[in-house]
């Protein structure tokens, strides 16, 4: 899925050309014929480019799990919000959602102060249950039924008798090494 995903955004940024797939030079020779028209680009609100540039990053990061693919989506949108053919489109409408999206959220900051009403909230509510787990021993008790701490002990374990045995191999092939030369 998600290489389908990465394929679909390679033909995106590749449709960003004005050049049909078809009509591509096939050497370098043909390459140096391209009309430099074949991409034009104009200019566009620096927030289009800039919120065009996040939706891209958030989508790459979000559906690769991977930040190199979100820099590259990022990329591929910044420049598209500057190109005037489908592909432009696309990219400065969501560049201009988002830039509308992130206007709302300062305006909303401004008027109702989210943002230390939200912190206050969540340091409050970490707060109560770092003393309730104190007070009535809730993740011990979890542990204790679960058995997660002797899983992961467990797990620790085995890793580590794994560690020994492939290192121990290594050190047997290097020394039958030494010994053939």
């Amino acid at each position: 899925m998600a290489r389908l995903l990465f394929v679909a955004a390679l033909v995106a940024v590749a449709s960003a050309f004005n050049v049909p797939m078809t009509q591509l030079p096939r050497s370098r020779v043909a390459v140096s014929r391209v009309a430099p028209a074949a991409i034009t680009m104009e200019e566009s609100d620096k927030g289009t480019v800039i919120g065009a540039a996040a939706v891209g990053g958030i989508l790459g990061v979000y559906l690769f799990h991977e930040l190199s693919t979100g820099v590259v989506l990022a990329a591929a949108l910044a420049y598209g919000a500057t190109l005037s053919n489908g592909f432009g489109k696309v990219s400065k409408q969501a560049g201009s959602a988002a830039s509308k999206v992130y206007g709302k959220t300062l305006e909303l900051n401004e008027q109702y102060d989210v943002l230390p009403k939200a912190k206050s909230a969540i340091d409050t509510v970490t707060t109560a249950a770092s003393n309730l787990n104190e007070n009535y021993g809730v993740t011990a008790k979890i542990d204790e039924k679960l058995k997660i701490s002797q899983a992961v002990e467990n797990a620790a374990s085995k890793v580590d008798d794994l560690k020994s045995s492939v290192s121990d191999k290594v050190t047997d092939l290097k020394a039958k090494a030494s010994s053939t030369d």
